[in-house]
């Protein structure tokens, strides 16, 4: 007898450690910190503090679109923002609507901090053995935790929550959408943003 084993369809996700200097990150906190809202206006992007990380944001939405073989044009960060959320906090299932790709990154948390992904194929929930283990591959929901100085980047469609928080918890959030046209017109699937 042969088996082989094959993944269909997945869902990528990039999960980056150790991403900024501490003096960056510092500078970062230090700008949110100042501000009297819990969550920042929407372009971030042009702001000095934020300089280092939109460049590795950069980066890594690059390394995504390499990792998948994707031939863009160009892309840009369409809205970037920063979250504060208190002792208690939590923030509600949603995606990021008109946009590939988003993300978040981690100024200030603790190790019972995540963020949970939920299986975006409705019909894996019609049937649920019991797991002997949960991993990836079984599970509906999927959490990763939020360490100071992780970047997460996922696809925007990707419905996603962050359960209650025990303490302060600081992150910068972010959406990318291609620039110039994407798809083949000799498939009839092409568009130009």
């Amino acid at each position: 007898m042969i088996i082989l084993r094959d993944d269909l369809f997945p869902t990528r996700i990039l999960l980056v450690d150790d991403l900024l200097k501490e003096e960056h990150i510092s500078s970062i906190k230090e700008d949110i910190l100042s501000s009297p809202k819990r969550q920042s206006h929407s372009k971030l992007q042009y702001e000095k503090p934020y300089k280092e990380l939109v460049e590795k944001i950069y980066a890594v939405a690059q390394s995504y679109f390499d990792d998948m073989m994707w031939s863009v044009e160009d892309y840009q960060i369409t809205d970037m923002w920063s979250n504060l959320l208190k002792p208690g906090e939590s923030h509600s299932l949603h995606t990021h609507s008109n946009n590939i790709l988003s993300g978040v990154y981690y100024v200030k948390t603790n190790e019972t901090s995540t963020i949970q992904f939920y299986d975006p194929r409705p019909q894996t929930r019609i049937l649920i053995p019991k797991a002997k283990l949960d991993n990836k591959e079984n599970s509906q929901t999927w959490f990763y935790p939020s360490f100071v100085n992780r970047l997460i980047m996922f696809p925007s469609w990707l419905e996603h929550d962050v359960p209650v928080t025990q303490e302060e918890r600081i992150s910068i959030s972010w959406n990318i959408m291609f620039k110039g046209k994407i798809g083949s017109s000799e498939k009839y699937q092409s568009a130009e943003f």
